[in-house]
């Protein structure tokens, strides 16, 4: 709905929309689809760009906190979290995610203060390494953390996060849930009341709110999702097989098998 403000008939907080940075009937739909898609009981929260939802996820470290990240994440996010280091709003432990040995020393170090928060991403983009999400968020809440999974790559049909014990769950729905290369949005979805609360008024506060033309957009996308994974996943199979032979490839980063050394090796251009 393109309107800035909504005729009241009660108080705000009873129902009423009031203005447009609170909400918009046109986010509704989307945010209920996902949530849904994500097998939250809640519905997830749109926000203008993957990184505002990256910013209002980051928000839930408190100041002086401990961020434990993978050292492969998303560059924006990695980015943002650096610079809040150097702040000194947060200190920041980068580790290999795929060496779920070593998050786990980085969560609770005996000469060190425990995490507040653990950042997932699986696969990361682009490195494409893989956590394993069940054994590293279980540690994670026993060392007291919140965790955070970008979920963009996997989407919720590969992969809930949910599910598997994360508290919050980010997509940068510019890729793989829009699916049109036409729209720049991101999501956050939970099934803690309390975060979501938390989150909203963080979005609510800073602004990162996506417009309504883009959360239809993006809502009509979701609809070919399904469709999209299959084929590129179907896709994504053959090209490896390929690149496995081809006399230019050393290796191939695929998470549907092994490490796969190319056949003939790299042979020099």
């Amino acid at each position: 709905m393109l309107s800035s403000t909504y005729f009241g008939t009660g108080p705000l907080g009873d129902g009423d929309r009031g203005y447009g940075r609170y909400s918009n009937p046109t986010w509704d739909p989307f945010e209920e689809a996902l949530g849904q898609l994500e097998g939250a009981t809640l519905p997830g929260l749109l926000y203008a760009s993957g990184l505002a939802a990256v910013s209002s996820a980051l928000s839930l470290v408190p100041a002086g906190g401990v961020l434990v990240m993978p050292s492969h994440s998303y560059a924006g996010s990695l980015v943002m979290a650096t610079e809040l280091a150097e702040k000194g709003f947060l200190e920041l432990r980068t580790v290999d995610i795929a060496d779920t040995d070593a998050v786990l020393a980085q969560l609770a170090p005996a000469d060190g203060r425990p995490a507040n928060m653990l950042w997932l991403e699986s696969p990361t983009n682009p490195m494409l390494g893989v956590a394993d999400i069940r054994a590293l968020t279980a540690a994670a809440h026993a060392a007291g953390a919140v965790v955070v999974t970008d979920n963009t790559f996997s989407t919720p049909l590969v992969q809930q996060p949910l599910t598997l014990g994360s508290d919050v769950v980010l997509h940068s729905v510019t890729k793989y849930l829009s699916g049109h290369s036409d729209v720049v949005l991101g999501a956050l979805v939970t099934s803690d009341a309390g975060l979501r609360a938390t989150l909203l008024h963080h979005r609510t506060i800073h602004g990162g709110i996506a417009g309504p033309f883009e959360a239809w957009l993006a809502l009509r996308g979701l609809r070919t999702l399904a469709l999209r994974v299959e084929r590129s996943q179907a896709s994504a199979a053959v090209l490896a097989e390929r690149l496995r032979t081809h006399p230019r490839v050393g290796s191939i980063r695929f998470p549907g098998l092994p490490p796969i050394p190319a056949t003939n090796g790299p042979r020099a251009r």
